[in-house]
């Protein structure tokens, strides 16, 4: 399994737009066989900062997002509506209970 978190900053003034691209985003990766957790959150205390949490199948569901029209569409959907670069961590689940 894959889980990372990915955490994208909007420019002054654009937490509504890129917040718009980002549901888009969640969307077109519902599609997706492989795509097992797909959350869109907004950092608490920090409206400018957005955090994904993912999981996805196995590599070859990860690799496959990033190949997807909808991924790919972010960068230019995204123009001018962030700042910064976007923050990636990969994850490893060393202990959980089940969600309910």
């Amino acid at each position: 399994m894959i889980i990372l978190t990915a955490s994208i900053t909007a420019a002054e003034g654009k937490d509504k737009e890129l917040e718009e691209v980002l549901r888009g985003l969640v969307k077109g990766t519902a599609t997706e066989e492989g795509a097992l957790e797909y959350r869109l959150h907004r950092v608490k205390g920090n409206p400018v900062k957005f955090r994904f949490i993912e999981k996805f199948k196995d590599q070859a569901a990860f690799d496959f997002h990033l190949s997807t029209d909808h991924f790919k569409a972010l960068g230019e959907k995204s123009v001018g509506l962030t700042q910064g670069e976007a923050e990636m961590e990969m994850l490893e689940l060393i202990d959980s209970i089940p969600e309910k």
